[in-house]
């Protein structure tokens, strides 16, 4: 039976993923007792409309095939748990048909799955979109998620504009999730006793999530083959603010990119992937900086291993037992044979 969405504690985190490989496979990894206390909003990519051949070659699917394939791993990935889901990614040449008439088919395939789908959307979508959100949340009876910009909680007209998509949606605050999301960290950030003051219904709604990210788009600026530790300072910023005094009129929950840049971008043509691992502690991220593995005369592939050799023997690494992805460093740091590759290392530090 699926899980119905309710009101969340302080304990409940909202990891924003885009959906690739690495991502489903993390997400499916985590053990029950985590995924209760994890509720992903996932992002829809272009990638998902297509499939590389045996040959190299790439394939373009069409919308039923991608309806069933991303059916099958949402099932794998998150059963039964609740999840948002959100197309803002899929515009342009991305799909063959119009997003709102995509989500609602995945919506309604998602339904005979028996997943708790809750679309996501924003007060400056369209209105066919909004009206294919009020399906979908229709359908599935498990609300929607309404995710709020930097520059959208700016505007003079935002409590305008939330009254009036509450009454497209024909939904009552009580069941929408409100994603505040500034995406990178900023400074400039208001604090959440003023951000409380800018959203409208604050109180009222089911949950508020404040989201944004830290870590930096590449790795380019770190000398190759050296140890790092690169702040979180999103998590700091958020874990300060909620044990904060005054206590805001309402503590939003944590939601952050894990260890992924915040703002997306669609990657072309060759990729040069460094052997690189990316290990988050308390406060800070560990970083194992390798080199390209297509370098000539270079280690490779065989970086992983070494590196997570040297992390194994850090105070921040958690054991083998703590999570799958510490026990798959653990198995790899003497599997110079199998080395993994970059979606599996990717995946694990997930």
């Amino acid at each position: 039976m699926k899980t119905t969405m309710k009101r969340l504690d302080l304990n409940h985190c909202v990891p924003i993923l885009r959906w690739k490989k690495a991502e489903q496979h993390a997400l499916a990894r985590l053990d029950e007792h985590h995924k209760a206390h994890v509720t992903p909003l996932i992002e829809l990519v272009p990638h998902i409309f297509t499939r590389k051949e045996k040959d190299g070659q790439t394939v373009r699917l069409n919308s039923e095939q991608v309806v069933n394939k991303v059916g099958e791993q949402l099932v794998r990935s998150c059963d039964r748990h609740p999840f948002f889901l959100d197309l803002c990614h899929l515009t342009g040449n991305a799909i063959d048909q119009d997003p709102e008439r995509f989500l609602t088919v995945l919506g309604r395939h998602a339904s005979t799955l028996r997943l708790s789908l809750i679309p996501v959307t924003g007060v400056a979508r369209s209105r066919p979109y909004q009206s294919a959100v009020g399906e979908v949340a229709g359908i599935h009876g498990q609300g929607v998620c309404l995710r709020l910009t930097a520059d959208d909680i700016s505007h003079a007209t935002l409590t305008e504009d939330i009254s009036s998509l509450l009454r497209v949606l024909k939904l009552a605050p009580e069941v929408v999730d409100v994603i505040v999301d500034f995406q990178t960290t900023q400074e400039s950030a208001p604090e959440f006793a003023s951000l409380c003051a800018l959203v409208h219904f604050v109180s009222e709604w089911r949950n508020l999530v404040v989201a944004s990210g830290a870590f930096p788009e590449n790795l380019s600026e770190l000398p190759k083959n050296n140890q790092y530790k690169l702040q979180r300072s999103d998590w700091l910023s958020w874990k300060h603010q909620v044990s904060a005094a005054p206590v805001p009129a309402r503590l939003p929950l944590y939601s952050d990119y894990a260890i992924q840049y915040p703002r997306y971008q669609e990657r072309t043509g060759p990729m040069h992937l460094s052997a690189s691992i990316r290990y988050t502690a308390e406060s800070y991220w560990v970083v194992m900086r390798g080199e390209s593995v297509s370098n000539p005369n270079g280690p490779g592939f065989a970086q992983w291993p070494a590196n997570a050799l040297l992390l194994c023997e850090r105070p921040e690494y958690c054991g083998e037992t703590f999570s799958y992805g510490d026990r798959y460093i653990h198995q790899k740091s003497s599997q110079f044979d199998q080395p993994g590759n970059a979606t599996t290392w990717l995946e694990a530090g997930i």
